[in-house]
């Protein structure tokens, strides 16, 4: 437990100097934290509580559920606090412990490991005492290579295949949690001066709005999406056919009549039948009906 800790501070200087030289302020990396979403916080503070209390065990039985439920119970907060980076590859290393403890009901240590670790020779195996949940493993324990077989010389113990990656992930959320801050402001910063300017007109597709209209509009040069199909235009009840035949000649020809003028004048002086006009020697004449007669009159002729 003690090197997950120390990895997890590792990854939170790192986070912290890295942000530092990317332009980042004390300031802003702490605002940057303080935004950062945990879903049920109380969760992860409950099982780590018990993954403490669990080495100042001695009782072997409670060790084992102490162990269990803290693991059952950091697994969990990680899982559902996945949106942060690298909880997820905690949450893998925490499931790796919690499977070799439900499987062979403690977790096993490689005698190898602690004399390559340095914390005593063969001669003194027997005097080693293990932790609450811990026992040497033998030929019947299943999947000993997840137990305690890795050795940590510099720092005198033995820490299990779930141990390393958990602290791994711990070190990677330290990390992010404070170097997101200044990186995200500048690649805003850089997205606000270079994106715009590299703003391409041409690739800007205007589609006009939807409207009820009998006329298709021709498609958009560089428009993937398909045009709705206007609605079709009401079409009149079709003529009776003429008696008369129409020949076959173009438009064009076809005659146009001219728009009807007023009617004439009529005449001023029109002889009645049975009516006596008066010749040049100022005698008058029976017109009858069926004679043709021929008019002199000095109005029309100008005479």
């Amino acid at each position: 437990m003690s090197f997950i800790a120390l990895l997890a501070l590792i990854g939170l200087g790192v986070g912290f100097a890295a942000a530092l030289v990317t332009g980042g302020t004390p300031s802003g990396i702490l605002s940057g934290i303080r935004g950062v979403r945990i879903n049920h916080w109380p969760v992860l503070v409950l099982g780590a509580v018990l993954s403490l209390a669990v080495g100042l065990d001695t009782n072997m039985l409670a060790g084992r559920f102490a162990l269990g439920i803290s693991l059952a119970l950091l697994l969990v907060g990680c899982l559902l606090n996945r949106h942060i980076a690298g909880a997820t590859i905690a949450a893998i290393g925490m499931a790796a412990n919690l499977g070799v403890l439900l499987v062979n009901g403690y977790v096993p240590v490689s005698e190898g490991a602690v004399v390559a670790a340095g914390i005593i020779d063969f001669d003194g195996i027997d005097r080693v005492l293990l932790g609450a949940a811990r026992r040497w493993s033998d030929d019947a324990t299943i999947a000993a290579w997840l137990g305690g077989a890795i050795p940590l010389a510099p720092l005198r113990d033995v820490i299990t295949l779930g141990d390393l990656v958990t602290a791994a992930g711990l070190a990677n959320v330290g990390f992010r949690l404070m170097w997101p801050g200044a990186r995200e402001l500048q690649r805003l910063a850089a997205v606000s001066h270079s994106d715009f300017d590299d703003y391409d007109e041409a690739s800007v597709v205007l589609r006009p709005a939807g409207q009820r209209t009998t006329l298709e509009h021709p498609p958009l040069i560089g428009s993937t999406a398909a045009a709705t199909p206007a609605a079709p235009a009401p079409v009149a009840a079709p003529a009776e056919p003429s008696p008369v035949p129409i020949p076959n000649e173009p438009a064009w020809a076809s005659r146009v009549e001219p728009a009807p003028w007023p009617a004439p004048a009529p005449w001023p002086h029109e002889p009645q039948a049975e009516e006596p006009i008066s010749n040049q020697a100022g005698e008058y004449d029976r017109v009858s009906g069926d004679e043709p007669t021929e008019s002199h009159d000095p109005q029309l002729f100008g005479a």
